[in-house]
């Protein structure tokens, strides 16, 4: 049998390791990751291999030549350009004339390869995947398979909703060579996103087994040094070079390690490594060939690759050293830090946390470097969470941080395109904007300066010009010491989770464009940007009867910029309002103590029954979100708020869709199946709702907190036209909004949280499907079971190391019973995963 090794890896998120290597021949414990592949094929009985080529592909055929130093046959098929890990596999089809194993060669792995070349034969099977159990899959391709190994579906990359397995790919594959057919010749094509998923919908022969062994993805810094720990405590079956000196220490030939120095706990010491007198080295420490740690030093959970030097007294901490680097006395490299190759970091320098440098850089003396060389440090493994870019103003969100990030966004756009940013009306928005413009000029964007404006504004701006995308900023009206960056694309809608894995790669690769000075583009400053959105307003609704009927509303407008906006068109429409919290509390936004909203609120609802005003609304300080208040001063929550909106819009257009997340109410939905309408759930993203909402042609998209999107008006959360329609709706139904709040069907929509550790999150969530399997469940986001009279949801949280549960019916009583149940349920499912973790 033969074996095709994919090799043609650029593994941009380990750089700076990868600057000058292909991924597949960053060693682990003194050897390149791919030729641990290639030893275990050979102890498999596989030694004809074809390896494909891509990036910096002559370096491994020159490491490896022809393979008679490990005594197997090397063959290899270059890429002219990346073809995907199925068109690789294609463009060496002529070398392949029977069943063959596919294996990626940047993993570290000892997965038993003749139990899956048993499993494919007994199984008759066309291709087999081999998976592997982790703790978090959301960065892998997730297979989810029937109880005998049948493939039943492929997420790739999924969100914690779609997490219904912990069983991920691995890129192991057993395949018969009529799946080859299945691959266009010459053009880009993936396994997992196209040759299986196209081989499932066929009916082919499609299965998949849990390897045995270890496996693990070296897809960061952080898996690259756990891959090295592994390997030295024994975790994976791999061949390490030396002497092997008790039972977790290796030292190479010719290595020397002074009488006087310490090795404590599991390391590997290379072929002529001196270990100085009075260093150091706690384990588990890899220090390979030819390095040198001098007298006093101190390495402690590192990796220190070929030819570097560490100088006298010099500290490490988790920290990687590429080859030929020198690191002078006195050196600190602190936690997760990365020095590339042929680096000098001068004496008493201190690389602090996370900081990566580039090959070829020299730190002076005494230098604190506390952001990677060239531009700024690493803040998190990734830029997104479920509500957009977040962080601490002048800690996470600093000038240095924010303007690459501007560089980042831009040079994810064709050099000159343009791109508008706003913000609103607090100082540290402004600081952050202004850091981004520097980054998006650096980068050769044309940008547009919108000024201060509600994001609404934004997004109708972004939508009906030639910006390709827009960035709004905004002061978390959570936390004044936070701000919320929110990312769009061309249509004003926040970016998909493609888009953001593409910003996200751009970021942290930190290899931006630069322009030269003569590209750097003056900024534009639009006229007449607040009109447009106004006129688009005015012209798309009917005002006449509310400008008859003159009602009169409260708005608090929570010091938001709304207020520049909203007063005008409801003059327009002949609305008497009354404001409050209206302009910027520029004492109120520097607090540190946060406002209490439920008070503010409670204060805008007493108000608007002392006004006698006909509706009353609080604006979020984006201009995105709200809470009505009836004509009575009840405030409505954001439920009774989506029942009735959604009332009024399908009674205005009989028929039509209503767009929800999954974890919407069940009134919602007797509220709109009542009105003839049809209800369209889907993920509880609140970019999901946007996006579905204008594919559908929604009359009415609701996010459950707050945000209401009308789709024949702008695809977007826009809270000023929903103050203007719901208006328009009120006054033409003739009812009050008191009224219609006690025609609401009743109903019940409970949520719980249970804590769910990240490292079992994905179990949990393969054992509660396989518990449910054969009844009849949900699974757009999460898994939602039904029961009499309404149902039960248990969704993973994205962004926190919980589970939430909802139940939502008729009966308030048998909503509490499903809660507990459920979340009782969850309960045990993480003791079962933790204790078999332990």
């Amino acid at each position: 049998m033969k074996a095709v090794v994919m090799a043609g890896g650029e593994g941009s998120r380990l750089r700076p390791l990868t600057s000058r290597r292909p991924k597949p021949l960053v060693p682990v414990v003194g050897r390149p990751c791919l030729e641990h592949v290639l030893r275990l094929l050979r102890r498999h009985g596989v030694s004809e291999v074809v390896i494909t080529l891509q990036y910096l592909g002559a370096s491994i055929r020159d490491y490896f030549g022809d393979g008679a130093e490990l005594g197997m046959r090397l063959e290899y098929a270059v890429e002219d350009r990346p073809l995907g890990t199925a068109g690789s596999v294609k463009n060496a089809s002529s070398l392949l004339d029977d069943t063959f194993l596919v294996i990626s060669g940047d993993a570290l792995t000892d997965i038993d390869l003749t139990q899956a070349l048993a499993f494919h034969e007994e199984r008759g099977s066309h291709a087999t995947l081999v998976l592997a159990k982790v703790a978090n899959p959301l960065e892998y391709g997730v297979v989810v398979t029937s109880a005998d190994g049948r493939i039943e579906r492929f997420l790739e990359k999924p969100s914690w909703g779609e997490v219904f397995s912990d069983q991920v790919n691995t890129g192991i594959y057993v395949i018969d060579p009529e799946v080859l057919d299945y691959i266009p010749a010459d053009r880009p094509c993936d396994w997992s996103q196209d040759v299986f998923p196209e081989m499932l919908r066929k009916g082919d022969s499609l299965w998949a087994m849990v390897g045995r062994g270890y496996w693990c993805d070296i897809g960061s810094v952080q898996s690259y040094l756990q891959a090295n720990w592994d390997a030295l405590e024994g975790r994976v079956e791999c061949e390490i070079a030396g002497r092997q000196v008790g039972e977790s220490q290796w030292i190479s030939e010719g290595a020397e390690v002074a009488a006087s120095a310490q090795i404590e706990g599991p390391a590997f010491i290379g072929r002529d490594a001196v270990v100085g007198e009075g260093a150091y080295l706690n384990g588990p420490v890899v220090l390979d060939r030819f390095s040198v740690v001098d007298g006093g030093a101190k390495v402690s959970n590192s990796v220190i690759w070929p030819q570097v030097y560490l100088g006298e007294r010099s500290r490490l901490r988790q920290a990687v050293v590429c080859s030929g680097a020198t690191i002078k006395p006195e050196v600190l490299l602190d936690d997760g830090s990365v020095v590339g190759d042929d680096c000098t970091i001068g004496a008493r320098s201190i690389v602090e946390q996370g900081v990566r440098i580039w090959p070829g850089k020299e730190i002076e003396p005494g230098s604190v470097v506390h952001e990677s060389v060239i531009w700024a440090g690493a803040w998190r493994s990734a830029l997104f969470s479920s509500v957009g870019i977040t962080g601490l103003i002048n800690v996470q969100l600093t000038p240095e941080w924010c303007a690459r990030l501007g560089a980042a966004w831009a040079a994810t756009q064709p050099r000159g395109a343009e791109l508008a940013i706003c913000r609103d009306r607090s100082p540290g928005s402004r600081m952050i904007k202004r850091a981004m413009i520097s980054g998006m000029l650096s980068a050769g964007a044309t940008v547009v300066d919108l000024s201060e404006l509600p994001v609404p504004i934004t997004a109708h701006f972004t939508r009906f010009s030639a910006a390709a995308g827009a960035v709004h900023v905004v002061a978390s009206p959570l936390d004044s010491r936070s701000a919320d960056i929110e990312v769009m694309d061309e249509k004003g809608m926040a970016l998909d989770r493609r888009q953001e894995r593409r910003l996200e790669n751009t970021f942290f690769r930190e290899d931006f464009r630069r322009v030269v000075p003569r590209e750097i583009v003056e900024i534009s400053y639009p006229e007449g940007v607040q009109a447009a959105y106004e006129r688009h307003i005015v012209a798309g609704l009917d005002l006449e009867r509310v400008r008859s009927a003159h009602p009169r509303v409260l708005v608090d407008f929570a010091f938001g910029s709304a207020s520049l906006v909203l007063p005008r068109l409801l003059h327009q429409a002949g609305v008497q309002t009354v404001s409050l919290r209206s302009g910027f509390d520029e004492e109120a936004n520097a607090s540190p103590v946060p406002r209490d909203q439920d008070e503010e609120l409670r204060q805008a609802a007493s108000i608007t029954r002392t006004v006698t005003a006909a509706l009353g609304v609080r604006i979020d300080p984006p201009g995105q979100r709200l809470f009505l208040v009836d004509d009575e001063g009840q405030a409505l929550d954001h439920d009774e708020a989506a029942c009735m909106l959604s009332l009024l819009a399908l009674r205005a257009e009989p028929g039509g869709v209503v767009v929800a997340p999954v974890s919407a109410s069940w009134r919602l939905q007797q509220v709109v199946e009542g009105q003839g309408g049809r209800l369209h759930r889907t993920r509880a993203d609140v970019g999901a709702v946007v996006r579905a909402a204008e594919r559908q042609g929604a009359v009415l998209g609701v996010d459950g907190l707050g945000g209401f999107v009308w789709p024949a008006h702008l695809a977007a959360y826009d809270a000023l036209f929903t103050v203007m329609n719901a208006l328009r709706l009120v006054v033409e139904d003739g009812s009050t909004v008191a009224q219609l709040r006690r025609r609401l069907p009743s109903g019940a929509h409970l949520e719980d949280e249970v804590f769910c550790p990240w490292e079992v999150k994905g179990e949990v969530m393969r054992l509660l499907v396989e518990a449910h399997r054969g009844q009849p469940v949900d699974l757009t986001d999460g898994i939602k079971v039904g029961f009499e009279g309404g149902w039960v949801l248990v969704l993973p949280d994205p962004d926190a190391p919980r589970y939430r549960v909802v139940a939502s019916g008729r009966s308030r009583e048998a909503c509490r019973d499903a809660l507990g149940s459920s979340g009782g349920e969850v309960q045990s499912l993480v003791a079962q995963a933790l204790g078999e973790a332990g």
